[in-house]
């Protein structure tokens, strides 16, 4: 190899380090950004929760930097509206589709502009980006919409409090109205003010200096509607919304809770070995000891093969469950995870002539590994097996890479059910039970309601109405309608259950919330159909025209901010050299002008280049390392040549 060859390639090496070091100096710059305060403001109104997170942001340094900021927002919470100050002007996102988002984006970046995109990678965790300038405070607004499920007679609303920056000053105000009295609100594990304005209002009140160490839970609990369920109306744009509260107690009905059949589906593969394995054993155990006589049960444990405690389900006797009690707690961890062999041999347990409800809970940790491995399959072979129509619920446990919880939303939606997870932790076995409790009681089966004068209507919550929850129900109707007609119909313990009740329509502006509900669960809706029908074109077309109408955030749609940039002023020729010049040319004659020769000022090197730095606008260490990278290739090519 000659010199000059070793020379070039040496010159390449050089100019590609150069490059790489130049891209990862932005993420090695250390972050002055701190918070000066955090408001978190919450208003829910019958369920419906608005959340508006405020934070004042300041960069205490000397040198401009860009900071990325996490966030957590509740699972099924959607981001609506983002925005941030500067200097006291505020700066609103447009929500866009999300291609265009991404599109105006990369140039603004590109073109070294100040802009912020904020989309969906996943269903809780957001981020964020924004670029500081030297001793540059930001404020941000968030707000994010959510509606909160009724379970055992209670809400429950979940504020994460957590930021990856130090904040000095925190405040959460929680507003609470309903149709119906507020009866009680706790917020177990946190001191706060509560306080009750009125008989149908509460308010929640916390502040700290810095984050509390722990989130915040609010559960608070509302009176039933009567038997026939609350009406609200609201009308906006020509088009008017009702929202329905049905909520009925088994007094109320003159009926009691339906006795099930329930079949416990529980995974034991080798990767459940453990802590996970434990906590299955303490949530299990403790529920099977708490059937109540009158239902029949199964637990069938799973790995590459099945392992039912019984041939078939048995009652709810207390020899019956202290046995299965005793299977439980021996069981131990091992082997693969046959998902299609075990589901459809437990449905094949059920009765066909049984009038107990039929249910089947479904708890894995894993994808399948055994047998049918395809989940499109397996979705099939249990719909054509589900000939009792059962309801399966599925609990996804542990790590959420682990297993496809997309699968399981579909598995359960197609079977009048839902899907949870729970993390594997020490309070997992405490959640599983207690989501349990919350379909342990069927009260109305086969629910359905149908309006005069509704339309586009859209049923929160499922098939089956159990004790302590309620479902609710939002449409559209004609302006000018005067009333609408509510028809119910479901099964009971009693027989069949039906209702019907005529709804003067009177609007409120207190519930102007119920367009945004109305949209949110039917973006919701539709989204879940997705995960069962696949994504169609009609489908992504409807979510994607609501979310922009109603300004929602989700995998169709982004919201995108930019900061305008400041108008060059114009130059005032006045002020320039040549006028000057020409000017003096004026005056005095040229023979006669005596120009001295300008010297020139010399500046540290250093400090020139510090001073440079500080006033790069974004994307400069992207251009730097392009353009290093475009010399390393002129030179390979030289080289070459």
């Amino acid at each position: 190899m000659d010199f000059k060859k070793s020379s070039a390639r040496a010159m390449v090496l050089l100019l590609l380090f150069l490059a790489c070091v130049s891209l990862m100096m932005p993420s090695m710059a250390q972050s002055n950004i701190g918070s000066d305060y955090m408001d978190i403001d919450i208003r829910i109104h019958d369920g419906y929760a608005i959340t508006t997170v405020e934070e004042k942001l300041d960069n205490t340094g000397n040198t401009s930097v860009t900071d990325k900021f996490q966030f957590l927002i509740p699972e099924g919470a959607f981001m609506s509206a983002f925005s941030i100050t500067i200097d006291g002007v505020e700066y609103q996102a447009d929500i866009l589709e999300t291609e265009e988002a991404e599109q105006r984006f990369a140039e603004a970046v590109s073109s070294g502009r100040t802009a912020g995109l904020l989309e969906t990678r996943d269903t809780e965790l957001f981020s964020y980006s924004l670029n500081f300038e030297a001793n540059q405070s930001i404020i941000v607004k968030l707000t994010y919409e959510q509606a909160l499920s009724r379970t055992m007679d209670e809400y429950e609303y979940l504020q994460y409090l957590q930021s990856n920056h130090v904040v000095e000053d925190l405040s959460v105000t929680v507003d609470i109205s309903s149709s119906t009295d507020v009866l009680s609100v706790e917020t177990p594990g946190l001191e706060t003010d509560i306080s009750y304005p009125s008989t149908d209002t509460a308010k929640v009140e916390y502040t700290s200096e810095g984050m509390p160490g722990s989130d915040m839970t609010v559960v608070f609990e509302t009176e039933n509607t009567d038997m026939d369920g609350e009406m609200l109306f609201y009308e906006i744009d020509g088009t008017g919304y009702f929202m329905h509260i049905f909520s009925p107690t088994a007094e109320e009905l003159g009926t009691s809770p339906l006795n099930k059949d329930i079949i416990f589906v529980v995974d034991k593969s080798g990767s459940m070995y453990g802590l996970k394995m434990e906590q299955v054993k303490e949530a299990f155990s403790s529920i099977i000891a708490e059937l109540p006589e009158g239902d029949r049960f199964n637990i069938v444990f799973f790995d590459s093969d099945s392992m039912p405690y019984s041939a078939e389900i048995l009652m709810a006797n207390e020899d019956n469950k202290a046995q299965a009690v005793a299977e439980v707690l021996v069981t131990e961890a091992g082997g693969g995870t046959n998902i299609n062999y075990v589901l459809i041999e437990a449905l094949g347990m059920f009765y066909n002539e049984s009038e107990n409800v039929p249910i089947v809970v479904f708890l894995t940790d894993g994808e399948p590994t055994g047998g049918v491995t395809s989940t499109a399959v397996i979705r099939q072979n249990v719909l054509e097996a589900n000939d009792v129509d059962a309801a399966i619920f599925s609990i996804a446990f542990g790590d959420e890479y682990s297993y496809d919880f997309n699968f399981l939303q579909a598995l359960s939606l197609e079977n009048k059910g839902i899907a949870v997870y729970f993390e594997e932790n020490s309070e997992a076995s405490a959640g599983i039970s207690d989501f349990y409790e919350t379909i342990s009681t069927p009260l109305v089966t086969d629910l359905m309601f149908t309006y005069d004068g509704g339309r586009n209507v859209i049923l929160t919550g499922k098939d089956h109405l159990f004790v302590g929850s309620e479902a609710i129900i939002l449409g559209n109707y004609e302006m000018g309608t005067s009333t609408v007609t509510a028809r119910a119909d479901g099964n009971t313990r009693d027989g069949v259950y039906d209702s019907e009740n005529v709804f003067s329509v009177l609007t409120s502006d207190s519930n102007d919330f119920i367009p945004r509900l109305w949209a949110y669960n039917t973006i919701r809706d539709k989204l879940d159909m997705m995960k069962v029908e696949g994504e169609t074109e009609e489908l992504v077309s409807e979510v994607t025209a609501l979310s922009l109408e109603y300004g929602f955030v989700t995998p169709y749609t982004s919201f995108f901010v930019e900061i305008p940039q400041p108008e060059e002023p114009e130059e005032d020729v006045s002020d320039s050299a040549e006028y000057a010049e020409e000017t003096a040319m004026d005056v005095y004659p040229a023979e006669e002008m005596v120009v001295e020769e300008e010297m020139p000022i010399e500046e540290p090197e250093e400090e020139a280049m510090e001073e440079y730095a500080e006033e790069e606008s974004p994307g400069f260490g992207l251009m730097l390392a392009l353009s290093m990278f475009g010399l390393a290739m002129l030179a390979f090519r030289n080289r070459k040549e």
